[in-house]
């Protein structure tokens, strides 16, 4: 298998959302008297001009698909006007390791390698920066799938010890992303924040007022919001005035912690910092800036998000666009059989019997059973007896099965045609006119 794009797209497919009608320049008179104050205040207290145009994403080695937001934003926005958002709300657990192909035995492979502690349900906003990462020692004698691998690998590693200072382990991973991938022809955005932030402004403060002033609206329209999308968030505990709000709060040891009202009180009179859930979030980012991109997943639970702010304070956050690409690896692969023998025969040991008797009194047994009443005593009888002639079958024809397991590897071709056609692969290891190229815009 060839790198190159394995989507029915080329390049960097957008697809727009209209914000229901409304124009850009019309956002400002959509926002009720709560917020619209605060919108431009916050602008500045985060550093971002208006007409700016973002993307927001969890910190750590970024595949090619995430890395087209960055490139879709910094092709479109005004001069100066670029937002990189690092999601650092999440307990992502990527963030303090990487991956990458390798060859075992002549086979694609993958290793990974962990360079700080496991996130473990901690925001990587309240994890400290790595000072001495972990794993530079395992890239030594490694079979790399591609000859450049150890060499980028290595780049990485670099820029996490340059960046031993940033403020979090967060940041640190964002940053180390960006200068691996700057010398291969990436642009970054001219502006970086953190989600972290976003509740230190005005206009975060001002959204917790409204959440606090009725908990109880706020978490049902929430949950009613996920009718759009079901598995976009876990529904919120609906206890009147005590109701938990879409924030985070920190527990022991940097855990977080669902937030209730009294809970978010508390905090505040004690000065412990807050955090948005994915919802506000993005809500908030949409509302600062002129344009945001998405990537397939936060497109389909914006649907809800919308819902849950027109629904619960009349907001249309700004329009959206949603990105992707898919490229991948040059790596190669033995082609599979299309049909895993050995699963096939073990599941149906029948088939194994070369008189044929066999297939036909399971068929027999099968069609007796479906004759019974469903959810029968009689129907399980006949299925434990079709059960009891299988294990009988598998017994009779060990030796076959053995002599399958022995010469069809097909599992582990499966896997190594899967990983060599993984669109999830650090974008750092792909060869810099691939890079450059989807910022470029040749990639269009």
């Amino acid at each position: 298998m060839s790198g190159g794009r394995a989507m029915g797209h080329t390049g960097i497919p957008s697809t727009d959302r209209p914000m229901h009608g409304m124009r850009e320049g019309d956002l400002r008179e959509a926002i009720p008297g709560p917020l619209s104050g605060s919108i431009d205040e916050s602008r500045r207290q985060l550093g971002i001009p208006v007409g700016a145009h973002g993307f927001g994403h969890q910190a750590g080695a970024w595949h090619m698909g995430i890395l087209a937001k960055q490139a879709a934003v910094v092709q479109g926005a005004p001069p100066s006007a670029s937002v990189h958002a690092i999601v650092d709300h999440d307990a992502n657990d990527d963030a303090t390791s990487v991956r990458a192909p390798i060859l075992r035995d002549g086979a694609v492979d993958g290793l990974v390698v962990r360079w700080g502690p496991s996130i473990a349900g901690s925001a990587t906003a309240w994890m400290p920066a790595v000072k001495r990462p972990t794993g530079r020692d395992r890239l030594g004698g490694v079979d790399w799938a591609l000859p450049w691998i150890g060499e980028r690998l290595q780049a990485w590693f670099d820029e996490l010890e340059r960046h031993a200072d940033a403020p979090s382990v967060a940041v640190q991973a964002a940053r180390a992303n960006q200068g691996v991938l700057v010398p291969l022809g990436a642009r970054p955005c001219t502006i970086t924040i953190t989600t972290s932030s976003l509740m230190t402004t005005a206009v975060g403060h001002a959204l917790v007022d409204l959440m606090l002033a009725d908990p109880a609206r706020c978490a049902a329209t929430f949950n009613a919001s996920l009718a759009q999308a079901p598995r976009a968030a876990t529904p919120l505990a609906e206890r009147g005035d005590q109701s938990e709000l879409p924030l985070w709060l920190m527990g022991k040891g940097g855990l977080r912690r669902r937030a209730t009202a009294t809970a978010v009180r508390e905090a505040l009179s004690k000065g412990e910092p807050i955090l948005p859930r994915a919802f506000v979030a993005s809500g908030l980012l949409r509302l600062l800036l002129s344009r945001f991109v998405h990537g397939v997943g936060g497109g389909t639970y914006e649907l809800a998000g919308d819902a849950w702010w027109h629904a619960w304070i009349g907001v249309r956050p700004g329009p959206y666009t949603i990105t992707t690409a898919t490229e991948l690896l040059p790596l190669s692969a033995p082609s599979a059989p299309s049909v895993d023998l050995l699963r096939r025969a073990w599941t149906n040991p029948e088939l194994l019997d070369p008189s044929g008797r066999a297939l036909e009194e399971r068929q027999m047994m099968l069609a007796a059973m479906q004759r019974k009443p469903s959810g029968s005593a009689a129907r399980r009888a006949a299925f434990r007896a079709m059960r009891d002639v299988i294990e009988t079958l598998r017994s009779r024809y060990a030796l076959e099965l053995d002599d399958l397991r022995q010469r069809a590897p097909a599992r582990e071709q499966r896997r190594a045609e899967a990983l060599a056609s993984d669109r999830t692969w650090p974008a750092m290891l792909h060869d810099a006119g691939t890079v450059a190229g989807m910022f470029s815009g040749s990639g269009r």
